[in-house]
């Protein structure tokens, strides 16, 4: 993943759990360079 603020590739995933229905996966990431977090799916 790229990190949306900084395009920096580094980031790790900070937690991770179903959608509320199951049909995603939610991710909670943080970027190793800027350190702003954002969500995937």
């Amino acid at each position: 993943m790229r990190c949306p603020h900084c395009n920096a590739r580094r980031d790790r995933v900070i937690d991770s759990r179903d959608s509320e229905k199951g049909a995603a996966i939610r991710r909670r990431r943080e970027c190793l360079e800027c350190g702003r977090r954002w969500t995937t799916y």
